[in-house]
């Protein structure tokens, strides 16, 4: 009888401890907040995200939204000032501002997940699509501002592989920075309602003849070398332009003159 009654003491502790250890356990789990996660989130993203330690820039939080007690997802956006993802240190890269967008999940301290842009795994440092993915980055180029100093640079596009050529970016081009772009501090020094009067390409030569609105109000040898680089930057990242002629309604003497 005391065998038993000494059976049924330690079982009613063993059954208490457990309840003890469980409410413990939950309660620590249960007090993993969204803060909690963001920021071991940001830490992770600051310090071991391959694309963004290798040349990131402005890291911010776009969006939040939580999955169950102890999951969260968050929306980074940052700036990488060449193409490409991960560590590119031995990589020939273009040297292009690139705005990336990284969706991670972060569950009980840890990070499940983080795939920049739809297409590489910061995690796994892969891509997530072979080489034949359906979409290329095109550059279009602007100006900004750094340091007090004007400069053009460029700002990559995601497009369908073919839905772009030389025409086509030029023509994109022409409508100046989109409204996120301009919020990120591009504009251009393209007049506006500039349009194509004849495009071609010869030898590796671009030959473009444009309406007069290219060369209306231009003054300056600082507004003139700018709406050039725009124009040939832009086309010179295809492999079939290596030169570019510009002229107005015809004219190439004495256009874009300061």
């Amino acid at each position: 009888m005391r065998n038993l009654l000494l059976i049924l003491v330690i079982a009613l502790v063993a059954i208490v401890l457990g309840m003890m250890l469980f409410s413990e356990k939950e309660e620590v789990i249960n007090g993993f907040t969204i803060d909690d996660a963001l920021n071991v989130g940001s830490d992770w993203m600051e310090n071991h995200s391959p694309t963004y330690t290798h040349d990131g820039s402005g890291l911010e939080v776009v969006g939040r939204r939580q999955i169950d007690d102890v999951t969260y997802e968050f929306t980074f956006e940052f700036l990488s000032s060449t193409a490409g993802y991960g560590d590119r240190t031995d990589e020939m890269v273009a040297q292009v501002i690139t705005p990336h967008t990284t969706v991670m999940v972060v569950k009980e301290d840890k990070v499940e997940s983080a795939i920049t842009d739809g297409l590489y795994s910061e995690i796994d440092e892969e891509m997530l699509v072979d080489d034949s993915v359906v979409e290329e980055m095109i550059s279009f180029y602007f100006v900004v501002v750094e340091d007090d100093a004007e400069s053009v640079v460029g700002v990559e596009r995601s497009y369908v592989i073919g839905e772009v050529n030389e025409k086509t970016a030029l023509e994109i081009l022409l409508k100046g920075p989109t409204t996120e772009e301009e919020a990120m501090g591009y504009s251009t020094a393209i007049n506006e309602g500039v349009e194509i009067i004849d495009f071609s390409i010869e030898d590796g030569v671009a030959m473009v003849d444009f309406s007069l609105e290219l060369g209306e109000g231009v003054a300056g040898s600082a507004m003139v070398m700018a709406i050039r680089e725009q124009i040939e930057k832009t086309l010179k990242q295809f492999d079939s332009v290596s030169e570019v002629t510009i002229s107005i309604e015809g004219e190439t003497e004495e256009i874009l003159q300061p």
